[in-house]
């Protein structure tokens, strides 16, 4: 079958799912438990700025890097997570912070490639599945990395901080995810069901790339888009940090909490990758302004009821002396559980539909890298700055409000690109293979290329 030839696109991206599975996967799950299982949230913090930082600059010039060396910076970009973690079985704060902006490096240079290879890679019908198969996969490795620290902090009470054991199995894993990446083919050598090659492209060079960078911000679409891009990491330190942080709720349940969040993101991913793929509901155009408004309204309804939520604690009152933390076993916790696995659905809707819009706008890879590295860098700036809210101690509902105002003020501006999302991709393309100055991608397909260049899937194979 097609689906499950190696050079197809489907399993390249089911590969990288599984690279993220162990890695960035991995990280999430210790992320979820709030202060990355630490019992102060405060080198957790600081670490996450500084990753932040070196994640937005690395972001930008990831696309290149991946233009022009390939899918091979993987390697060192993925063990950047296992140095991270390792991090955390030093008592020294300073190396935990010089860790996060090291892994900053490394998350820029894979998350740009795993853009670039989840929005291109697949035929325009099928971006949403594939958004799906990746979020799905990556996120079943939060799902099951948070059963670790469940299994092990269980029977832990009032215990802030996790075992070491945890740590070392989360470093273990994302060794294996790290050589993974030895697995994937070069672009060029990936095939798509219809016969046509996902990249023409030869290795770019530093001079084209900078240039191909700056031209991104005098693209009106994504600078429309900016407040949505920002919005999206923005509310993880107010889920991990204050929601779910090591003050309001015992180890036990910020657990399992963690667990339920990461499983309601595959869930999410699953439904939101085939409602926009389903040709039933009308043209990509209209399919985008539904994705929109489902978006928007979810967000409107988790942030109401986390606001209601808010109300009931401050900074200052989970820190009096006395205060008794809330538990798996308390009533006012189902609530609180529900509230924060739908977190999880909504983070996996909100960023699924932003691949999804970037992937309308290109079938090719160079610039899906680019596209994904501009989301990345905006994405992890906001996030800087979301960082030193809580570094700074500002109250918990101010941090609320903020990441609703963003949330909603860039889905309402997202509508604009919605409305000019094409039934079918057609753009200019350059620096081909074949040595065409400049060729016509239409829907994916080199459309200046002769019968003569075609090639099928079965040649492509044993190529």
């Amino acid at each position: 079958m097609a689906w499950i030839r190696y050079n197809s696109p489907v399993v390249q991206v089911f590969i990288v799912g599984m690279i993220c599975f162990c890695c960035p996967g991995m990280y999430n799950a210790l992320s979820g438990i709030g202060g990355q299982g630490q019992s102060s949230t405060k080198a957790a913090t600081d670490a996450g700025t500084a990753l932040a930082v070196t994640f937005t600059i690395c972001s930008l010039v990831g696309a290149p890097v991946y233009n022009i060396f390939g899918h091979r910076i993987l390697i060192p970009a993925a063990l950047c997570y296992v140095l991270y973690v390792g991090s955390f079985l030093s008592s020294s704060e300073g190396f935990t912070i010089a860790a996060g902006a090291i892994l900053g490096i490394g998350a820029g240079f894979l998350w740009t490639a795993q853009a670039g290879i989840m929005m291109s890679y697949p035929a325009e019908k099928d971006k949403g599945k594939a958004f799906s198969l990746f979020w799905m996969v990556f996120n079943l490795g939060a799902t099951l990395g948070a059963i670790i620290p469940l299994g092990n902090e269980w029977n832990s009470g009032e215990k802030p901080a996790v075992k070491l054991s945890t740590y070392i199995a989360f470093m273990v894993i994302m060794a294996v995810g790290s050589f993974l990446t030895l697995a994937l083919l070069p672009a060029n050598k990936v095939i798509r069901e219809d016969g046509s090659q996902v990249s023409l492209h030869k290795f770019s060079n530093w001079k084209r790339e900078a240039f191909e960078v700056l031209k991104l911000f005098k693209d009106w679409r994504m600078l429309v888009l900016i407040p949505l891009f920002a919005g999206s990491n923005w509310f993880y330190t107010y889920q991990f940090n204050v929601y779910n942080g090591p003050y309001f709720m015992t180890i036990r349940a910020r657990s399992l909490n963690n667990l339920l969040y990461w499983l309601f993101q595959i869930i999410g991913a699953g439904l939101l990758g085939w409602f926009l793929d389903s040709a039933r509901l009308g043209t990509r155009k209209q399919r985008a302004m539904y994705g929109n408004t489902i978006t928007l309204i979810i967000i409107l309804g988790l942030w109401i009821g986390a606001v209601v939520i808010q109300k009931t604690f401050t900074r200052d009152s989970v820190n009096i002396e006395g205060y008794v933390k809330i538990d798996v076993y308390d009533k006012r916790y189902p609530g609180l559980v529900i509230e924060y696995a739908l977190f999880g659905l909504i983070d996996a809707v909100y960023q699924g539909f932003i691949y999804w819009l970037m992937g309308t706008m290109s079938n090719d890879t160079e610039r899906a890298a680019r596209y994904g590295g501009f989301y990345k860098t905006i994405q992890n700036a906001a996030a800087a700055v979301a960082s030193q809210l809580e570094a700074q101690e500002v109250a918990y509902m101010t941090q609320l409000i903020v990441v609703f105002a963003i949330n909603v003020v860039g889905l309402l501006l997202s509508y604009a690109v919605s409305w000019t999302v094409p039934n079918v991709t057609v753009e200019a393309v350059d620096n081909l293979q074949d040595g065409v100055v400049v060729g016509t991608l239409v829907g994916g397909h080199l459309e200046d290329a002769g019968d003569d260049k075609e090639i099928s899937i079965s040649e492509k194979a044993e190529a």
